[in-house]
């Protein structure tokens, strides 16, 4: 772990339930559909995102193993998470997405999207071990093939999995990413507060944006409400980060 900055350290001191763990993946997917697909690597082979299929897998096994809430590391959580567990939520129409799940262990729904991960695979398709097969296992569970007409009556139950609508996990759309860095975002912001869990911030596409202090963006207005310590951090010795 880089902590040539201090602020690893400094995070570890202020948050105690904050962990930083290791993992033996051989040892991981042992006794699960997605064992045979991870040691064969082909998910490396002419794939432009390798790293975001291994996170799609780990993730995946995870929740499957010992149950639990996972979320992107450009999620932040904006309250304290009340729904039961066995959650998913929209991400565009149409589509479930992955970067905010929640589910008890050994979750059917589970075990049939690692099996769905691994034969939907395609390497040059984004998603296409995440949203997508998802999506697949989510709908077919729900007996439906329709999935704009069943995200019309959100929140809807099935196979003792919740679909939320966007604006539980993911208020702002991924088509709009710099909706989070324009000046004077408190109204866009408190709207979202209304029942909003998580803000995402699609760092894979905003990773080159720069969010400056005293605008009062959607990201300054969450970092400093919900990551003091990083904010704090960043906006030391300059007026943008």
């Amino acid at each position: 772990m880089d902590d040539s900055t201090g602020l690893a350290s400094l995070l570890l001191h202020r948050y105690t339930n904050l962990r930083v763990v290791g993992v033996d993946l051989d040892l991981l997917f042992q006794d699960t559909p997605l064992l045979e697909f991870f040691m064969s690597r082909k998910w490396t082979v002419n794939n432009t995102w390798p790293k975001n299929v291994l996170s799609n897998m780990v993730r995946v096994v995870v929740l499957w193993r010992w149950g639990g809430i996972y979320s992107d590391n450009d999620v932040i959580s904006v309250r304290t998470y009340t729904l039961p567990l066995n959650a998913v939520g929209v991400a565009i129409p149409g589509l479930l997405g992955n970067g905010f799940l929640s589910f008890s262990s050994h979750h059917p729904i589970l075990w049939s999207l690692m099996g769905n991960m691994k034969r939907g695979f395609i390497p040059d398709q984004w998603g296409s071990t995440g949203i997508h097969p998802l999506t697949r296992v989510m709908m077919e569970a729900c007996g439906t093939d329709d999935a704009m007409s069943l995200m019309k009556q959100l929140p809807f139950s099935c196979a003792n999995v919740t679909i939320y609508s966007q604006s539980y996990f993911s208020p702002f759309h991924f088509m709009d990413p710099l909706l989070n860095f324009k000046s004077d975002g408190k109204k866009e912001f408190d709207k979202a507060m209304n029942v909003s869990y998580s803000i995402h911030l699609y760092n894979k596409i905003t990773k080159w944006s720069v969010v400056t202090v005293g605008r009062n963006s959607i990201y300054e207005i969450t970092a400093k409400n919900f990551c003091p310590l990083t904010y704090s951090r960043a906006s030391m010795h300059s007026n943008f980060f």
